[in-house]
Order: C-alpha cells, then structure tokens, then sequence
C-alpha cells in the first residue's frame, strides 16, 4: 500500500474534511514532483474524481506554472460506471483481472493506479501525435504533473463556460474533430468528451481529463462512447449557431479509422 493510501486511511479515521484532504495531497504533491515543483499555489478545479492544483515550478522546471492533478484516494472517490471502460477480460494479469471483477482490496487499489496510467498514456502518445492536449511532465503513483493551460497563474475556461460567436465556434469544431481524428488514429477514444473536458486559451480549444480514455479494441462499446462523446461536442456547438450532424459525423470519422 502507498504512503498516500496510508494517510489516506488516517484522515479518514481522524474525519474527513475538504480541507484537509487538500493539505494531504499538498503535501503528496511536493514531496513526489520536488525536482519540478517549489509551491502548491492553490486549487483550479476540484472534481469527484481528481484535485487539480497549480504549482509553481522551480527556476529549472518547463515553466513557472505546472498543474498537478491528483486522483482521490480510495477512500475519497469512485469512478462512475467503471465497467464501462476497464474491461478485465482484455487484461494479461489474470489474477489482478479476477482482483478488479471482484473489487477486492487489491482490486480496487489497481483500478486506481490504473486510471492514473491511463491518462498518462493517453496525455504522452496524443501530445506526440499533435493533439491539443496538455503536455505531460511526470507522474507519480498517484497523480500527473502537466503543462498549466492558462495565462498568469488564471486557468483557460471550459468551453462550457463561454458561448462563442458562430465564426469562433466553427473554427473551434473543426480543430475539436481534428483532434478526435488524431485519437481515432492513435487507436482511442475520449469516453467523456464535452464542453466540460474542453479549455480554451488563446481561441484554441485543449482537450483534458482524459482517464476515461479507451483503446478502441479494448473497450465493450467504443463506438457507443464515440457517439456519446460527438454528440455532446455537437450540442454546445449547436446553440452557439453552428449547424451539425452528429450521427453523420460520428459515422464518418469512425469510417476512417
């Protein structure tokens, strides 16, 4: 077991507050990204899932600011409909498959690792590929240190905090399927793409939150999430003016994959 899930275990015994799992992961963070990261400045976004913080870097690392985005301890998070994107069937650890169907201990502490190794594969092959993703700079048994996206310590809007003028929007949705197009090839789909997952900073939308993110080969219904994943794109697109066909994207995009 991890020194997190250790500390974990005793916040929980000695009463969980926000607050104070705040200052756990604080802590995890300096102490795992220390060759990067000199403070934890404050919290950007605060999921059910994942904290993630801005950090500063220290005079050597990539940039002055960094995001840390650390996953909830088990005590603390449960990713919704797992099943849906970890197919244990599809895993050549046997035995750790049998751990995560039954959701043992040892079963639900390799789920949470392997959420975490997921999005840190998909972050490093789909920044290599060109896809407008945060770059990814280190990783630790419980979280990933990433390029900051936003300006002077203030992170980027969600798309879904803005509602972009039609020209905007369809340059918008094009590098979006652009950047779908890109996953495709890389053989994977987001899995809970939406305004939600999408920043956009300097007119340039970036797609993040990306541990859902599923090898199409892998997955019980990759196409089904393809879909989901289009159709929602088009629904915010659709009230800023632009027209769209989701199911006729869809079909065309996983054509040619």
């Amino acid at each position: 077991m991890s020194s997190y899930d250790d500390e974990s275990i005793d916040l929980a015994r000695a009463g969980f507050t926000r607050g104070s799992l705040a200052e756990l992961e604080r802590r995890v963070v300096l102490r795992e990204f220390s060759t990067w990261v000199s403070d934890v400045t404050r919290k950007v976004n605060d999921g059910k899932e994942a904290t993630v913080y801005l950090c500063s870097g220290r005079p050597d690392a990539p940039a002055e600011h960094l995001a840390a985005k650390m996953y909830r301890a088990r005590k603390f998070r449960a990713f919704a409909t797992e099943g849906r994107y970890i197919n244990p069937e599809k895993m050549r650890d046997r035995r750790l498959a049998k751990a995560i169907r039954g959701r043992s201990r040892e079963g639900l502490r390799a789920s949470h690792h392997l959420w975490i190794d997921r999005e840190w594969q998909a972050l490093d092959v789909l920044f290599d590929a060109g896809a407008s993703v945060p770059k990814p700079w280190a990783r630790c048994g419980d979280g990933i240190l990433m390029e900051f996206l936003g300006r002077d310590g203030e992170c980027a809007p969600a798309l879904s905090e803005l509602k972009l003028g039609v020209d905007a929007a369809t340059r918008a949705l094009e590098r979006l399927l652009r950047d779908v197009e890109i996953l495709l090839a890389c053989g994977l789909v987001h899995g809970d793409l939406s305004a939600f997952n999408v920043l956009y900073l300097d007119d340039v939308p970036r797609l993040i939150d990306l541990p859902q993110a599923v090898r199409i080969d892998d997955a019980p219904d990759a196409c089904s999430l393809f879909y989901r994943d289009i159709d929602n794109l088009c629904r915010y697109f659709t009230k800023c003016g632009v027209g769209t066909d989701a199911l006729g994207i869809a079909r065309r995009l996983w054509a040619r994959r």
